[in-house]
């Protein structure tokens, strides 16, 4: 004990005697050794043990000093003031030590309780961690307040390679060989170095910290120590296996998406070459006319068209999959770019009829027109090849509040009704087994680029049949002229 709690407990009982010296003639012994007692209780409540014991020593003397005949001495000549003072002194040290005991257990479920709450705290967080990184931060904030730890890490079994000062080879060897906390003299003689093994049926680590050196060694801290390895081994096995279980679902995907692409090549490529070459072939032997062969070169013209687009939606997947797309952004009209589009429909289906209802005073929008003409050429042969040859495909503008929407409806049979969602998906076509050429990319391609723009790709089915696919982007706040002008 110091010298700062025995002071006062020293203090009081001096204090008591020198209130109760002019009252002495009008309370009796008895009420006297009492108010002694009760001031060791409240020392020993305040203060611990130590505190109490010399407390009730000193107020022994003191009552026997100056409230026993006779009086300022200590020369007690009749046995039953001996005995009180006797007895006095043996109560007072019994309910100080009782009372000093009570504290110290009380102190002790205080902080058995609040580093349970701490350890409750650290499990929360830990259950949120994805990373050993992320671990590594909770458990030192974790152990930096519970325990004042500092240069708190946790070391993969291969930093015993080159292992951080003041760590050394041979005691991350010991900390993993082991199943208890090891504690190792640092450079520093206030702290403690605290090497805790964190085994489990994942890769095993070392959680290494610094502790004060007066609680270091203390059951408590051990106890602590191990209980928060436990939790931080638990964390760190779960990290693993879930970082096992992302990479084995990214190998997974990978897989079905080289399936995917390869059963769509081999479908959707072999058909058109298969003609290519059978054409050529005929176009070679030189008996057709000259109808037929101009016939014939002009379905070679399609099937080619028809490979280029299928490789070129594969390219673009590919691009915005990766992240590697860059927007070439520009204030424009958005009836330029559909323009554009529509001369290479009608060029291609030269026989479908396309209508378009587009208003006047139009704003400019801020978008990559080759991207943005690449999602309207996809939902536009999208709708040609999915709707009979006789209906027409009607390209919509509207502006709605702070969008611009344009809808491409069709005539065709509509949309799956509990499956709409799922045609943006790769690979995914309206009907799974079809003689319509496609490999179920153009959705996806479209509302990637559409989301790379801030805006959507939604579909619906419209009444009377058939379905509409909305591209809808941001109207933003376009340049003015003086705007345009100041700009370098």
């Amino acid at each position: 004990m110091t010298l700062h709690k025995f002071l006062p407990a020293l203090l009081v009982s001096v204090g008591l005697t020198l209130l109760m010296l002019p009252l002495q003639e009008a309370i009796d012994l008895s009420n006297t050794a009492l108010l002694y007692v009760l001031v060791v209780v409240v020392i020993g409540s305040h203060y611990g043990r130590g505190p109490a014991i010399a407390a009730a020593l000193l107020s022994s003397l003191l009552y026997a000093h100056v409230f026993v005949p006779p009086l300022f001495s200590l020369a007690i000549t009749e046995v039953q003031y001996l005995l009180a003072a006797v007895v006095m002194l043996v109560v007072a040290l019994l309910v100080g030590h009782l009372t000093a005991s009570l504290k110290s257990q009380a102190e002790q479920v205080q902080a058995r309780e609040t580093q349970a709450r701490a350890l409750y705290d650290l499990a929360r967080h830990l259950s949120a961690a994805q990373t050993p990184t992320e671990v590594e931060e909770i458990a030192s904030r974790f152990l930096g307040t519970a325990l004042q730890a500092t240069q708190t890490r946790i070391l993969p079994e291969s930093a015993l390679a080159a292992p951080p000062a003041p760590l050394t080879t041979p005691l991350l060897q010991s900390a993993l060989a082991g199943r208890h906390p090891l504690l190792s003299a640092g450079g520093d003689p206030r702290h403690t170095l605290a090497l805790i093994p964190l085994n489990a049926s994942g890769p095993p680590h070392v959680l290494a910290c610094e502790l004060p050196a007066a609680q270091a060694g203390s059951d408590a801290t051990r106890e602590l120590l191990e209980t928060a390895s436990s939790v931080l081994t638990v964390a760190l096995e779960r990290t693993h296996f879930a970082e096992v279980a992302r990479e084995t679902e990214l190998r997974r995907a990978a897989e079905s998406l080289r399936s995917s692409i390869l059963s769509a090549l081999s479908h959707d490529l072999r058909t058109p070459l298969t003609v290519m070459v059978g054409l050529a072939d005929t176009l070679a032997l030189g008996k057709a006319s000259p109808e037929r062969q101009k016939s014939m070169l002009n379905a070679l013209r399609n099937q080619a068209l028809s490979i280029n687009q299928l490789v070129t939606n594969l390219l673009d997947m590919a691009r915005l999959r990766s992240g590697s797309i860059e927007l070439n952004e520009a204030w424009q009209p958005i009836d330029e770019v559909i323009g554009a589009t529509l001369q290479q429909v009608r060029a291609h289906w030269k026989e479908r009829e396309v209508t378009l209802d587009i208003p006047s005073g139009l704003p400019p929008l801020r978008f990559d027109a080759v991207l943005v003409e690449r999602v309207l050429w996809n939902l536009l042969e999208n709708a040609i090849k999915y709707s009979p040859d006789d209906t027409p495909v009607e390209l919509v503008v509207r502006r709605f509040g702070d969008w611009l929407d344009v809808m491409v409806c069709d005539w065709g049979p509509g949309l799956p009704a509990d499956g709409a969602e799922e045609l943006f998906g790769l690979f995914r076509r309206g009907q799974a087994e079809s003689s319509i050429p496609g490999v179920g990319l153009g959705l996806a391609i479209a509302r990637s680029i559409a989301e790379a723009h801030g805006g959507q790709v939604l579909a619906e089915n419209r009444m009377g049949g058939g379905a509409c696919f909305r591209l809808r982007l941001p109207l933003g706040s376009a340049p003015t002229l003086s705007d345009l002008k100041d700009e370098p």
